[in-house]
């Protein structure tokens, strides 16, 4: 549905997955950035001050919610605390990896 008084934004894209613009793709200069997404994805693209492409934003994906249920009689982390002692992290203190192995 197009709006009045608005102007129209339209993005570079793909909708093959793992596809990513090259540098060459996007400008990024005094008269604007040029945007680019991968629909399949979920990414939005820019190009950085140093001419790098970098993401800005992915698409949201499933959360792991505490307490955690375990099916068959199995044992797990259902409080912050036990469930944090899984997770790998970087020297930052940012999750990045957990790892949970059912019986």
């Amino acid at each position: 549905m197009s709006q009045t008084g608005y102007s129209k934004v339209q993005l570079y894209s793909s909708s093959t997955a793992t596809n990513t613009p090259s540098a060459g793709n996007l400008t990024n200069d005094t008269n604007g950035s040029e945007l680019a997404i991968n629909i399949t994805d979920g990414k939005l693209f820019y190009k950085d001050n140093s001419g790098v492409v970098q993401v800005i934003a992915t698409k949201a994906t499933a959360a792991i919610s505490l307490p955690l249920s375990v099916a068959n009689g199995g044992t797990g982390g259902t409080t912050v605390a036990t469930a944090q002692s899984g997770l790998q992290v970087d020297p930052a203190g940012t999750a990045v990896a957990m790892s949970i192995a059912l019986g």
